[in-house]
C-alpha cells in the first residue's frame, strides 16, 4: 500500500514539474529571442495550440505566453509586421474573418503592442478558444498585427 502511495506522489510531482515550466529557462535566458521576459514557451508551441501560423513574410515578432495557475488555460499575446498579402494569408489559414472597424473595442495591451491608434479587429471563437486580432495600418504596406489568444 505504501509503495502505491509513493508511486502516486512521485508521478504527481513529475507531472507538476513537466507542466509548470519549472525546468523552463529563466526570463532573459529564453532561446526564443522574440519572447518577452515573462514568456516561458516557444512561439510555435503556443501558436500551434491555437491553430495559428505566421505568414511567411512576417517580421518583428514579439510574443508572450502564460499558462493559467492550474495549467489548464493558455494565453498568447503576439505582435508582428507583415504585408497585405501576408495579412490575408494569416487570416485565411487562421480561420479569421476580415477585420472591421471596432469603435467600442479597447486596444490590446502587452508585449510589442502599440499604446493606441486606429485599428480594425476580428475575432474567432471555436472549441472554447478565442483569438482576437487587431490590425494597425498606419503603414498600409506593412500592417502591424496584434493578437491575443486564450482558452
Amino acid at each position: 500500500m505504501l509503495g502505491c502511495l509513493t508511486a502516486i506522489v512521485a508521478g504527481a510531482a513529475v507531472v507538476f514539474v513537466l507542466c509548470s515550466g519549472v525546468l523552463a529557462p529563466a526570463p532573459g535566458e529564453h532561446k526564443d529571442r522574440a519572447a518577452c521576459s515573462s514568456s516561458f514557451r516557444e512561439f510555435d508551441q503556443e501558436s500551434g495550440y491555437f491553430d495559428l501560423t505566421l505568414p511567411t513574410d512576417s517580421v518583428d515578432l514579439r510574443h508572450d505566453s502564460v499558462t493559467g495557475p492550474f495549467f489548464d488555460r493558455f494565453h498568447l499575446m503576439a505582435t508582428f509586421t507583415t504585408t497585405p498579402d501576408g495579412l490575408r494569408e494569416f487570416l485565411t489559414t487562421g480561420g479569421l474573418p476580415a477585420p472591421a472597424p471596432a469603435p467600442g473595442s479597447a486596444p490590446l495591451s502587452g508585449c510589442g503592442a502599440p499604446a493606441g491608434g486606429p485599428f480594425t479587429e476580428t475575432v474567432r471563437t471555436s472549441g472554447g478558444r478565442q483569438v482576437t486580432v487587431q490590425v494597425y495600418e498606419t503603414d498600409p504596406a506593412r500592417p502591424l498585427v496584434v493578437l491575443r489568444a486564450e482558452d
